[in-house]
């Protein structure tokens, strides 16, 4: 098994509980960095992975691909971590290292643990309450929408079709008992605390 591990913004105090448990029980960890290394000492012996800064796409594919073949070893018979700063779904490495393992090695599980992400931390630091739409981006294409309070899926994803998204995922409730997940066909109505993600193909 392996587990995307979110360490939060820097702070180690922003550490969940569940990332530090998960930190705990993995039979090795590895980090992309030194920041990440520090925040995960306190709990386990990370191992630093070299992810170095290039924008040359074929070269970047190679590093991933080596780091995820070494990841890939450990986890196909133990419980291997990856830990980042921040959320390791938003903006990550690690959704890079995913995407490699899964090509190559589909019948390892694989699971995330949430983090403080960069959205909560710029809202507290800049003392900016985010109470109506915004755009997050890291200047490529928009890939996909996200509609929080998304209570008529189905009329929600018509219009979203219109803008030429095409996949559609419903969770009500996330991480509580009651969570629900729905992909594919959108039912008409949902819970208050539903959310929806659109994106294309």
């Amino acid at each position: 098994m392996l587990i995307g591990i979110s360490l939060g913004p820097g702070d180690p105090d922003l550490m969940t509980f569940k990332a530090a448990a998960a930190l705990k029980k993995c039979s090795k960890v590895f980090v992309p960095g030194e920041m990440a290394a520090e925040l995960a000492r306190p709990y386990c012996r990370p191992e630093l992975m070299s992810f170095p800064m290039t924008e040359d796409a074929e070269e970047l594919e190679k590093i991933w691909r080596k780091n995820a073949e070494t990841v890939a070893g450990f986890a196909a018979a133990n419980t291997a971590g990856f830990a980042c700063i921040g959320d390791v779904n938003t903006f990550s490495t690690f959704s890079h290292l995913r995407r490699m393992v899964r090509q190559s090695h589909p019948e390892i599980d694989v699971e995330t643990i949430p983090g403080v992400g960069v959205v909560p931390i710029l809202a507290s630091r800049f003392d900016a309450a985010l109470d109506r739409s915004f755009q997050v981006s890291d200047g490529s294409p928009v890939d996909a929408i996200i509609r929080i309070k998304a209570t008529r899926p189905r009329k929600l994803a018509e219009e979203l079709r219109l803008q030429g998204f095409q996949d559609f995922i419903l969770g009500t409730r996330l991480c509580t008992p009651e969570e629900e997940i729905v992909r594919g066909e959108m039912p008409e109505k949902s819970d208050y605390f539903s959310v929806l993600l659109a994106r294309r193909r």
